[in-house]
């Protein structure tokens, strides 16, 4: 998988709790446009009414895009490329047994 597992666990550790905030705010994260409005402070793009939830979920978006940032500029964006890919599908796995993003 990747040669980095602190930044591994680190993407890993922001993607789970995206997850469990999405549930929470009933929101599909990978939907058209979905993040934009998150970021844009839109709490209509909620499913269900959730305020601490959004709140909670936009901070964590706009540091996950820090995050990431540091990610490319300490491993590269190909290393980085390889550990978001290896959580995108151990979500996606989780979302087709019943989770949500």
């Amino acid at each position: 998988m990747t040669n980095n597992p602190q930044w591994s666990r680190h993407l890993d550790g922001i993607a789970d709790e995206l997850m469990r905030l999405c549930i929470a705010c009933d929101i599909h994260l990978r939907d058209a446009g979905v993040v934009e409005r998150i970021l844009g402070d839109d709490a209509t793009v909620c499913g269900r009414k959730n305020d601490l939830a959004f709140g909670k979920l936009r901070r964590l978006l706009m540091a996950t895009f820090d995050s990431l940032g540091k990610a490319i500029d300490r491993l590269g964006p190909d290393e980085t490329r390889k550990i978001t890919e290896a959580i995108i599908a151990r979500v996606e796995q989780r979302r087709g047994a019943g989770g949500s993003t």
